[in-house]
């Protein structure tokens, strides 16, 4: 009986994300169909105690994003598109980011799914951000897909690119 249940919310979720996005992007509720995290919907809170942050690209980045073959709906971030879901890092002299050719490295532990890629999905050249040890700045990753578009190819973010912070309420754990 709980199957049948989580299929019913999970089937009226993907409803109501595809006849209305819109009027998800005005509540608390956020759906979710990007790669970068598991699929589903997620509720969006003001704090950052959430395992996941809705991000704004800058200019330049959506510009890279756009080449590459990232396609995104209209939503609330101040150049028109719905901003992205990703975990984020902050690196200190601590608990360094390391990003190489194998992807990131965190506080010393190897992350999944981070190396860069020469060409996105789409077969478009992709450009990874500079390879090095840093200990300072918000780092947007995804470990989630290997396919992501994270910091890998833009790098630290600003605090202000960080619109709201996510968690789960019903996702699908998606191939990766």
């Amino acid at each position: 009986m709980r199957r049948i249940t989580r299929l019913l919310a999970w089937g009226a979720a993907v409803a109501l994300a595809m006849a209305a996005p819109g009027a998800l992007r005005h509540s608390a509720l956020r759906f979710n169909y990007s790669d970068s995290v598991p699929v589903g919907l997620y509720r969006s809170l003001p704090e950052p105690n959430a395992p996941f942050a809705g991000i704004c690209l800058n200019s330049n980045t959506l510009r890279s994003a756009f080449d590459a073959g990232l396609k995104l709906e209209a939503g609330e971030c101040p150049d028109g598109h719905q901003p992205i879901l990703k975990t984020v890092y902050r690196a200190t002299p601590e608990s360094p980011i390391v990003l190489d050719s194998q992807g990131f490295t965190i506080a010393g532990v190897p992350m999944e799914n981070t190396a860069p890629k020469a060409f996105s999905r789409a077969g478009k050249p992709l450009a990874h951000y500079a390879f090095g040890r840093y200990t300072s700045g918000l780092w947007a990753i995804s470990g989630y897909s290997r396919d992501s578009f994270d910091s890998r190819y833009f790098g630290p973010i600003s605090r202000e690119n960080v619109r709201f912070y996510a968690k789960p309420l019903l996702v699908v754990q998606a191939w990766r």
